[in-house]
């Protein structure tokens, strides 16, 4: 077991720790469906605390080798399925929060090589009978246990915009795009993923790294397909926790449903809903997670007429609003639809 390779599953073993744990397990059903098929590459975008992370740290303790994750998961509904043994702890997994080792970095004009670093020191203590060369990447030594063993891998990217979010020199973003092109563009080492799963707030920035990632399949806050339901509580999961915690469902509604999706109706934020439910009431705990500094500035200035936009929401008016044209990039906004 290590750090990155083949984590173990303290993540999900402590979430279903907690006081408020939601079963979010059937996501699995839907990854194992797209397993080892051209829709094998997933991209899933949300806002923060929508339970991104968390869905991370279970995906890697159902599918990696370096732990026995049975007795977490037969606890769970995706042990009815019948793909529940398709894939249970038999599969290499590379897992990394690219915001946290980005944060942690001492020398980030060389970041990605420190990733990579980091990433082969673990590779060589797992696999001592492949033979790795010095200058050896994540991408090329996956493609050496492939050869040498026939076993396939997990990537599972936590937060994978970091750096366009950053603003990083472009120096360190032309070495996270050779990366990601290493990674995910790269025919020969294509057999050796059985899954790549990332997420981040952006949905796939369309002009930065979009023809690194043109393989994958977003699921966005627009457009987020059979995997709606397993990011974000449903209408049913806050009702049953407002029921066993005894919080007015109502007031929960007028808080937190801010979203209403085809299918599945009212979808709440996981985060608010589980401090409100720990707290016993209603409060505003989304607006402590992330900070306005990105649009305060726009709104302030009245670009393209966003501030009385806004004004006019707040005052119960509608306004439409185009959400289909922003390149999701933090600092492109042409018009007040972006």
């Amino acid at each position: 077991m290590g750090m990155y390779l083949n984590p173990g599953n303290a993540n999900l073993r402590q979430g279903m720790n907690s006081a408020v744990y939601v079963d979010k397990s059937l996501l699995i059903a839907e990854l194992n469906r797209l397993a080892n098929t051209e829709q094998k590459y997933v991209c899933v975008s949300r806002a923060r605390r929508f339970g991104k992370t968390m869905a991370g740290g279970m995906i890697a303790a159902y599918y990696s080798k370096g732990c026995d994750s049975r007795p977490l998961f037969d606890q769970l509904q995706i042990s009815k399925h019948p793909s529940y043994e398709q894939y249970l702890n038999k599969l290499n997994v590379v897992k990394f929060d690219l915001n946290a080792m980005y944060g942690e970095c001492d020398d980030r004009q060389h970041f990605i090589q420190q990733l990579n670093d980091e990433l082969m020191f673990e590779f060589r203590e797992q696999f001592p009978n492949v033979a790795f060369l010095d200058g050896d990447g994540i991408s090329k030594a996956m493609r050496r246990v492939y050869a040498a063993t026939g076993e396939q891998f997990v990537v599972i990217i936590d937060e994978y915009d970091v750096l366009v979010r950053e603003k990083v020199p472009q120096s360190i973003f032309d070495d996270y795009l050779r990366f990601l092109n290493a990674l995910f563009k790269n025919a020969d080492l294509a057999p050796a993923i059985a899954l790549a799963y990332l997420t981040g707030i952006l949905p796939i920035v369309r002009d930065r790294v979009q023809s690194k990632l043109n393989l994958f399949e977003e699921y966005t806050m627009l457009r987020s397909g059979k995997l709606t339901p397993y990011f974000g509580f449903t209408a049913d999961e806050v009702k049953s926790l407002c029921t066993e915690y005894v919080l007015d469902y109502d007031e929960c509604c007028r808080w937190y449903d801010g979203y209403h999706f085809r299918g599945v109706g009212e979808m709440f934020n996981p985060k608010s809903v589980s401090l409100a439910v720990n707290e016993g009431k209603c409060y505003n705990f989304w607006a402590q997670s992330g900070s306005y500094e990105a649009v305060r500035d726009y709104i302030m200035l009245n670009f393209d007429g966003v501030k009385d936009a806004v004004v006019r929401m707040m005052g119960g008016e509608k306004v439409d609003v185009d959400v289909m044209s922003f390149h999701n990039s933090m600092d492109s906004f042409h018009d007040k639809n972006d």
